[in-house]
């Protein structure tokens, strides 16, 4: 909260890392199809995210662009297979990756895994110079990450799904992937799924 009157929220999917002693768990969490109530639907539509050129795409550019960040700082890098995860209006394409790191250092982990490559774009430098240069609007607090630090161990989360609360006024923050493939209509439909996620939490009946 930054006052009285004025707080900032959310409810983050996606964990930036976790580590215990020298053990680092992160992970990918890129490429996105709706949920649905019905079990075998939702079943059939996350078999369709598994399978879908774009969305693999998507993720993998994550995922190598995590393993590129920290290839110097780590022992080997375990990416392991993919997996849908299901949430309430979404689900999303996953690969965990485990790795070691050289020395615990979470100064480093937060530089080298902050921004994601999914909130940011890649490359990370130019893409945020192309947003700030191109974009017509502030985008604020839209992402980031919170969490908590010790000597042995820390777990972030990125800050996805969020709202800024002022007053009696809710802003709504949730994103896109934009690649190769990506169809406009499809994107912003993606977007209001993410949305719908983190208003139907905040609504009195939901």
């Amino acid at each position: 909260a930054f006052s009285a009157d004025t707080a900032f929220l959310g409810s983050s999917p996606e964990r930036l890392w976790r580590r215990r002693e020298t053990a680092l768990r992160t992970e990918a969490l890129a490429g996105t199809v709706a949920n649905h109530p019905d079990n075998h639907k939702a079943w059939q539509l996350g078999e369709w995210l598994m399978k879908d050129d774009k969305n693999q795409r998507e993720n993998m550019l994550v995922v190598e662009d995590i393993c590129q960040r920290l290839q110097n700082c780590t022992h080997s890098l375990d990416v392991l297979p993919p997996q849908v995860l299901r949430l309430r209006k979404v689900q999303h394409l996953r690969r965990c990756i485990w790795t070691a790191l050289n020395q615990a250092d979470d100064t480093l982990c937060l530089h080298q895994l902050q921004p994601t490559a999914a909130v940011a774009g890649i490359p990370r430098e130019p893409a945020r110079c192309f947003i700030e240069q191109h974009e017509p609007f502030e985008r604020e607090w839209y992402a980031g990450s919170a969490g908590y630090l010790s000597t042995r161990q820390s777990e972030f989360c990125v800050t996805l799904r969020s709202a800024k609360v002022t007053a009696n006024v809710v802003r709504l923050y949730a994103g896109a992937g934009i690649v190769r493939g990506s169809d406009p209509e499809q994107e912003w439909q993606e977007i209001d799924n993410k949305a719908a996620g983190l208003r139907t939490l905040l609504q009195m009946d939901a």
